[in-house]
């Protein structure tokens, strides 16, 4: 049973016992301390949260205490009980002294009852920017005046005086409108005796976050506005930590004063702390319930995710009247645990420096009492990969780790024998040499004396190789009966040593073994016999186990490389076997696909043999050949779906048969209409001479008609318009049918005729016609479409074929119509769709391209695909020039004469100079001798004539 327990080296153990009672001890210690300097930290921020808010405090007393004096002493004043603006004025001394002894004071008024206000302000940088028109110069004290000079009537006025109260500029403001009594301040000092402090707000002249100090009086409120921008300024001149900050709030949540700038929104409203996000607290949400007077520990995240901490806490009121304020400060997790994980990250390197100085020392220990075992684990692993290099192994003074030491060395040794073997006969593809190498592994794998392997053959034969003392043998010994088994057994010394004193003197005592080599099917394929030294028993046994494994490896490579041997000559036979079909379908084309393969290899081996110029790197090794030399047998595959009669079609109105026999019954049958006609004319018979001299034009007419259209019917370079006329004047002549011609027909041919009604018995029909009939529609299935699979880029004819007799007779080049020449060509088409489909192996992935791109052209108008010169590969290319060349010359066409080399190569040249055919590769075929050495064995000596090559060569590319 496995054990299912994890496994660790002894070093491991060894280390890991010291290193966890280290670690151990290490991790309580880091952790103390880490929890004593936060403890710090946080004591640290509290102790310095105290002293800002006690600060704080302090200086919010500082500020509200001089201002509730000042309040008190002017309710006594003239100003209370002034009633004019001179009056009023005369108070200013006393009001300059308020704002000069008080900075955060922005303003002081009177409010009085009957709705006049007057103001004395500070002209800060804040109540300049609120003026609609600028202050004149050297201004600092702005007199904002509404009273009533006349009962009924309200007068506003704006006066500017400088710091020694000298009246700079008076300037009127009629749009000045402002009634005291409806102010929130106003109203609550009119309700309560004594100085009222004001919730903050945003001062209706300057904007500025503040309070009001207001105080009833008789006549009136006297106030004054106190500016929160004070207290901010201690607030940011504070020590904070990096990230810290404080903020002072009211009741109600609005941010009053802060140690950071108040954001661009505070000019227009009042916010609550909610809204500040981004701003005083930057990416914070803070949710904190201001009812509280104990002191509150904030934590808050982010919009990043980023940890803060705070503390809060309210601040003493500053009068019965005045509204609770609270004082908060935050910083991130990240300063407030700062020291603390400094701390320990100190405490960490220092504890990994004492544990990495001691690692070494136990490492060393524990590695030197488990190293053998290491070397064998890795050694026993490296086999495993089937990696047999040569590695010493450590030795050991433990005897059973020694044992092992030994044993793995054995083990190797033969595993990575049996693994050469299986990569040496894997790696043979040529079976001679195959041959060779198993007898030559099979000697050094057991230290055989010879080796004998006979191969499966008839009865009566003998055949297969062997190896003794070293050399090689082709011609054994008969094997005999009893030698067909595998246990060892002594030889018979005297007959052996017969067989083989030639090759060298007797090694001595021998043993025989021989085992049977079967295939997968388990039939013998050999018989492997082997002729080793006498030894020990267990030498024997041990060496018999060798031999049976290798015999394994041996029939399986013997059987695979059989098998692929006769794979490899059944496909070439079959190949060869299509190729010869194509050519005895057509007694005209035979040899053709005999013929190209031939130039193709001859022009591809002269390109293999430059040494300069365009084809001085161009080679093709073994598997290059064979897909060549496949795709030169299969470049016209496609023929055998290509009808005979289309591709032996000797005439233009031969179909299965030559319908010009037709036409001549016809002929046949005017001139016996004709003859019929003059008979009934005709008196007695004593006057038939005179008819058959009245018939003699006619006839005559009708023998030159019939061999003009006879003539048609042979083919030519081209069809005059003359010649289309005159064909056409002939057909129109009329024969009468008398039988129906819709009766003992096919279905397919009947249903053809079926479209057109037909004429009543007895009938006229002309001499020669095109009728529906003879057009047989394109079937579904041999349409291509312009995305086509295969990239295709050809014109389809509308008709499968179309077998008009004057349509045929007027074909203007060749005896083929525009649908037979489609018929024709399309067996480039048949060929790719063929050989696409075949599973070729890797080394064979090229055939397709190269069988079916020789009738393409360098400049993209070739058939079937349009691929232009980058596009065409050069063995393509070369079987280009193969089957034009061998198109040119053949003599079996029915159609044409073969040309001479001269004539051929003559076109061919024009062809490269139309980019039709490759220029580098034309010369090549030339300037080798090609053309030559293909006439001497295929042409007749009538086209062997010599071309001029000089000529011929102008102005192509070398």
């Amino acid at each position: 049973m496995p054990n299912r327990l994890p496994l660790y080296p002894l070093y491991i153990h060894i280390g890991a016992l010291f290193l966890g009672l280290f670690l151990l001890f290490g991790s309580v210690l880091i952790a103390l301390g880490y929890q004593t300097t936060l403890s710090q930290s946080r004591l640290q921020a509290e102790q310095q949260f105290s002293l800002q808010r006690q600060l704080l405090g302090e200086a919010i007393e500082r500020h509200y205490q001089p201002i509730e004096l000042s309040l008190g002493l002017m309710r006594q004043s003239g100003l209370t009980t002034a009633r004019t603006l001179s009056q009023r004025l005369a108070s200013l001394p006393e009001l300059q002294q308020l704002l000069v002894s008080n900075p955060s004071v922005s303003a002081v008024y009177m409010g009085y009852s009957n709705g006049d206000f007057f103001l004395l302000r500070s002209l800060t940088t804040q109540a300049r920017q609120a003026l609609k028109e600028a202050a004149p110069d050297g201004a600092t004290l702005l007199v904002q005046s509404l009273d009533q000079p006349k009962p009924g009537s309200m007068e506003a006025v704006y006066l500017f005086y400088d710091d020694q109260l000298r009246l700079l500029e008076r300037r009127y403001q009629p749009d000045y409108r402002f009634d005291a009594r409806k102010r929130p301040w106003y109203h609550a000092a009119s309700q309560q005796s004594g100085v009222v402090i004001s919730a903050p707000y945003f001062f209706f002249t300057t904007r500025e976050v503040g309070t009001t100090l207001s105080l009833n009086t008789d006549e009136g409120v006297l106030g004054a506005d106190m500016s929160m921008n004070q207290l901010s300024a201690l607030m940011a001149g504070m020590t904070l930590p990096p990230t810290g900050q404080l903020a002072l709030f009211d009741q109600a949540g609005h941010l009053v004063a802060g140690s950071r700038p108040l954001p661009d929104a505070a000019h227009r409203r009042l916010l609550n702390l909610a809204e500040y996000e981004g701003s005083i607290f930057p990416h914070l949400s803070l949710a904190v319930a201001l009812t509280s007077d104990r002191q509150q520990h904030l934590a808050l995240t982010d919009d990043q995710g980023q940890p803060w901490t705070g503390v809060l806490n309210q601040l003493a009121k500053q009068s019965s009247h005045s509204g609770t304020l609270y004082l908060a400060m935050l910083q991130t997790e990240e300063s407030l645990y700062g020291p603390a994980l400094t701390q320990a990250r100190h405490n960490l390197l220092l504890s990994a420096l004492v544990m990495l100085l001691m690692l070494p020392s136990v490492w060393w220990l524990a590695r030197r009492t488990a190293r053998p075992l290491i070397a064998l684990t890795q050694e026993a692993e490296a086999i495993r990969r089937f990696d047999f290099n040569d590695r010493p192994l450590k030795s050991s003074h433990i005897k059973e780790i020694a044992d092992l030491t030994r044993a793995m060395v054995r083990m190797k040794r033969t595993i990575g024998n049996f693994r050469s073997i299986g990569q040496a006969l894997h790696g043979e593809h040529h079976f001679p040499l195959l041959l060779t190498r198993i007898l030559e592994e099979s000697s050094n794998l057991v230290q055989a004396e010879g080796v004998l392997l006979y191969l499966a053959q008839p009865v009566g034969e003998t055949t297969g190789r062997g190896l003794w003392l070293g050399q090689e043998l082709t011609q054994l010994p008969p094997l005999a009966q009893e030698l067909a088994h595998d246990d060892p057994v002594a030889l018979d010394e005297s007959s052996w040593q017969q067989q083989f004193a030639e090759l060298g003197p007797y090694p001595g005592p021998l043993w025989r073994v021989s085992e049977s080599l079967t295939n997968r099917r388990d039939e013998p394929i050999a018989t492997l016999l082997l002729l080793l030294p006498q030894g020990s028993a267990q030498e024997q046994q041990a060496k018999l186990g060798l031999i049976r494994a290798l015999c394994g490896s041996v029939a399986a490579a013997l059987d695979t490389q059989r098998l692929l041997e006769e794979q490899k000559q059944l496909l070439e036979s079959l190949i060869q076997l299509i190729a010869n079909a194509i050519d005895a379908k057509s007694p005209y084309t035979g040899g053709h696909c005999q013929r190209v393969p031939v130039l193709t290899k001859w022009l591809a081996q002269a390109a293999c043999d430059q040494q300069a110029g365009p084809f001085a790197r161009f080679n093709l090794n073994a598997d290059e050949q064979e897909a060549l030399h496949i795709a030169c047998w299969l470049h016209d595959c496609g023929k055998v779906t290509t009808p005979e009669f289309v591709v032996d079609k000797a005439t233009k109105l031969e179909t299965l048969y030559d319908r010009i026999h037709e036409v001549r019954m016809r002929f046949e049958v005017l001139k016996r209409e004709a003859h019929i006609a003059q008979l009934e004319a005709s008196l007695p018979a004593g006057q038939s001479a005179a008819v058959r001299q009245a018939m003699a034009p006619l006839w005559q007419q009708l023998d030159e008609e019939y061999a003009f259209v006879a003539q048609c019917n042979q083919g030519g370079e081209f069809m005059a318009p003359e010649k289309l006329d005159k064909l056409a004047a002939i057909a129109q002549r009329r024969w009468w049918r008398t039988l129906d011609d819709r009766i003992g027909l096919s279905h397919e041919e009947y249903s053809r005729k079926a479209a057109t009604p037909a004429a009543p018995l007895p009938c006229q029909e002309p001499l020669l016609s095109d009728k529906p009939e003879h057009c047989i529609p394109r079937p579904a299935a041999e349409q291509l479409a312009d995305d086509n699979p295969w990239g295709f880029k050809v014109k389809v004819p509308q008709f499968l074929y179309n077998r008009g007799e004057l349509y045929n007779l007027g074909i203007a080049r060749g005896t083929l119509s525009e649908e037979e020449r489609y018929k024709i060509n399309e067996h480039m088409i048949q060929t790719i769709k063929m050989l696409t489909t075949l599973p070729f192996p890797r080394h064979l992935q090229t055939v397709p391209e190269i069988a079916g791109g020789h009738h393409e052209k360098l400049d993209g108008t070739g058939y079937p695909k349009r691929l232009r010169e980058q596009e065409l590969s050069l063995p393509a290319r070369m079987m280009a020039i193969a089957d034009v060349f061998e198109a040119l010359t053949a003599s079996d066409r029915p159609y044409k004469e073969g040309k001479t080399l001269s004539q051929a190569l003559g076109i061919m040249a024009r062809m490269v100079q139309d980019r039709h055919l490759d220029g580098p590769l034309f010369r090549l075929f030339v300037e080798s001798g090609l053309p030559q050495r293909y006439a001497k064995d295929y042409l007749t000596p009538g086209q062997l004539d010599e071309p001029a090559t000089a000529s011929l060569l102008e102005g192509i590319p070398a």
